[in-house]
């Protein structure tokens, strides 16, 4: 799911592909779109909980909307899928 959602995103619930902004190795495209490869799963996943519930406010209103559309199992899938990337 994590792997599905990171490269393709969901269309049914309007969540861009992870990889349009972060690249699909996860490394980011600088100084917009930070790295995302490597992370801690749990950490990734604790900063989209914050996006989803509109805690976390440094995203220039880009990863708010995106989070808020994502349920948990997905969010937890993609932190997972994320941490594997090199």
């Amino acid at each position: 799911l994590g792997k599905k959602i990171y490269r393709g995103g969901n269309a049914k619930t309007g969540v861009s592909a992870c990889m349009s902004c972060h690249g699909p190795s996860g490394h980011g495209i600088p100084p917009r779109f930070p790295r995302v490869s490597g992370q801690h799963a749990s950490y990734t996943e604790k900063q989209l909980m914050l996006f989803k519930n509109a805690s976390r406010h440094n995203d220039d209103n880009i990863m708010t909307p995106i989070a808020f559309r994502m349920s948990e199992n997905e969010i937890k899938a993609v932190a997972q899928y994320m941490a594997g990337l090199h």
